[in-house]
């Protein structure tokens, strides 16, 4: 085996054990009220994620889009039955993220191991 490869296995953290937080995927649907500021939120996708702290690159990218809170999760890649985008809502089920709703702010896949995603949220908060 190669160095490098060595190295990438001993920093890639994700697996099946860390993956235990379950997340939904939500699009929003049409509005139907009179002033246009709400509309169902449709559940899309459910999964488990690995969800952690974003890291000093994560952080740039919401510093761009002036996003002041933020996390970032790791999926299993869904390949056909569910391709996330960038309109859609996340909701992570867990106590401490209790009536928060997230926006996805950037999709990355994971150019080492192809079956993750690797998803940069920010503070929605409907």
């Amino acid at each position: 085996m190669i160095k490098s490869e060595k190295m990438r296995q001993a920093t890639n953290k994700t697996n099946n054990g860390t993956m235990r937080t379950p997340v939904t995927f939500y699009k929003v649907g049409a509005d139907t009220s009179l002033d246009g500021r709400g509309g169902t939120l449709i559940p899309c996708f459910k999964t488990y994620a690995d969800v952690y702290s974003p890291s000093n690159k994560d952080l740039t990218i919401m510093g761009e889009q002036n996003v002041k809170n933020g996390v970032t999760i790791k999926i299993r890649d869904p390949l056909s039955t569910y391709q996330p985008d960038n309109d859609h809502i996340v909701v992570i089920d867990d106590v401490r993220q209790t009536g928060k709703q997230w926006s996805i702010l950037d999709i990355q896949p994971d150019f080492y191991d192809r079956s993750l995603l690797k998803i940069i949220l920010g503070g929605v908060n409907l």
